[in-house]
């Protein structure tokens, strides 16, 4: 129990810094003698560079000491996100179960996107789940953000099938069947531009359930169920 909250607090404080990260672009110096200078670009003229960090210092620079500069847009002013049909890749983490069965497991699931407008997209997808055994997640998903910016919170809904993958099993003693199952999931996340891309983080609920039948020789099938709460974290980029 001590572990699961550990694991909690730690995927909400990463979470959060990327919140903050996502909300404060910086220009970027890119000086000859490899140092890299972030803040902002205040003054770019024939005669110097002048930029002022975060922490309020203002350093200038001629231009033959500056290699190359970048100067970032304002994620929340920028609305010119991916729409129409696109391709979006996420994987993540799943922490934790109701049962203390498969506590940490791993995802990676690419899906087809399909952007409305600013707000809403619906997406479909499947590829490998780790339980027990490896599991191919077949779903779809709903998003709606809360402003029409690129940097912006979201809420997102999902669910589908589970197919569980493992062979199943048989001998002289007893045979194991592996049913498909099902999964569920809900939550928020924050999306910000990365280029001509999008990328993204949530972190939501998620509920997983899988069986099998097992049949002892000369004896009755037992269904074996597990029942699977989890902490949902997944990372993604939207091309």
């Amino acid at each position: 129990m001590q572990m699961k909250r550990v694991l909690f607090l730690s995927a909400m404080l990463a979470f959060t810094s990327i919140i903050i990260i996502g909300q404060h672009p910086q220009d970027t110096l890119y000086l000859k003698n490899g140092s890299v200078v972030y803040g902002k670009l205040v003054e770019k003229s024939k005669e110097r560079f002048l930029i002022k960090t975060t922490d309020g210092f203002r350093f200038g620079f001629t231009p033959d000491q500056v290699e190359r500069y970048y100067i970032s847009k304002n994620p929340a002013e920028d609305i010119s996100g991916p729409k129409g049909f696109g391709f979006t890749m996420q994987s993540g983490m799943l922490i934790g179960s109701g049962e203390d069965v498969f506590f940490f497991l791993f995802s990676f699931t690419p899906m087809l996107t399909y952007t409305i407008n600013n707000i809403h997209s619906i997406s479909a997808g499947s590829g490998v789940e780790l339980y027990d055994g490896v599991m191919m997640p077949l779903f779809a998903e709903y998003k709606i953000n809360f402003s029409e910016k690129r940097l912006t919170t979201f809420y997102y809904l999902k669910g589908g099938a589970l197919l569980n993958l493992k062979a199943d099993e048989k001998n002289d003693y007893y045979s194991r069947d592996y049913r498909p199952g099902s999964t569920f999931g809900t939550g928020l996340g924050v999306s910000w531009p990365f280029g001509r891309y999008d990328s993204y983080i949530q972190l939501g609920y998620r509920y997983s359930f899988i069986k099998s039948i097992y049949n002892n020789q000369g004896g009755y099938p037992n269904v074996e169920k597990y029942n699977i709460n989890l902490l949902d974290i997944t990372f993604g980029f939207k091309f």
